[in-house]
């Protein structure tokens, strides 16, 4: 009896899952092509094809559900990062696999990336709509991961000594967040060639140690 229990308790949970995905990816086309503003609850009904007490269970309000959004993008960044700082892997096999897993994750996150970039430039009407504040909070974590990581290249010898963390941090986010931008107004290349042969080309010959760069184009 018990395990038919576990069983149904399982099944219910998954149901619940699948319905909440539902709704955030109809969220997510929602407000990318009406906006966050001119996008009401019953638009959302709609493109669900779900009842609004439902979409109210789950949550409270519409602020509610782009703040839930903008955590399940940012999470995936930020996981993937920790993971990396976490590692013990060689410092250039960890590095590889971080640019790797990032552009991935970004491909699949493409719609949602430029969602919650215009999140970061979102006036609020209310106190509960200051998404840019959520994303910059998040920003701000992502650039101290991406620190880290570098600083552990400098201490294993795979980065120069001399590389300011701080400052090539913010570069490497601010070249994300100006692809997605100029992504938004016109096509632009695949982001893995953007990303990974302009990264190995021109700027990881600057930063990192030589021998550690000899061994990369061996």
């Amino acid at each position: 009896m018990t395990a038919i229990r576990k069983t149904l308790g399982l099944r219910r949970n998954l149901k619940e899952e699948q319905r909440r995905s539902q709704i955030k990816e109809a969220a997510i086309n929602l407000f990318s092509q009406k906006g966050y503003d001119q996008a009401t609850m019953d638009d959302l009904v709609i493109e669900a094809g779900i009842s609004k007490s439902l979409i109210y269970w789950y949550w409270k309000s519409k602020s509610a559900l782009l703040s839930e959004l903008i955590d399940t993008c940012m999470t995936t960044y930020t996981d993937l990062l920790q993971a990396g700082v976490a590692s013990d892997e060689p410092y250039l096999q960890k590095l590889n696999r971080l640019i790797w897993e990032f552009t991935e994750t970004f491909k699949k996150n493409d719609r949602l990336n430029k969602l919650v970039h215009f999140c970061s430039l979102h006036h609020p009407k209310n106190p509960d709509e200051n998404f840019g504040e959520q994303v910059n909070t998040y920003y701000q974590e992502v650039l101290s991961l991406i620190e880290t990581i570098l600083t552990q290249g400098i201490e294993e010898g795979a980065i120069k000594n001399d590389v300011d963390t701080k400052a090539l941090s913010l570069l490497l986010l601010t070249a994300v967040e100006g692809f997605i931008y100029m992504s938004i107004l016109e096509e632009r290349p695949p982001v893995e060639r953007i990303l990974l042969t302009t990264c190995f080309k021109y700027l990881l010959p600057g930063v990192m140690a030589d021998q550690n760069l000899k061994k990369k184009e061996l």
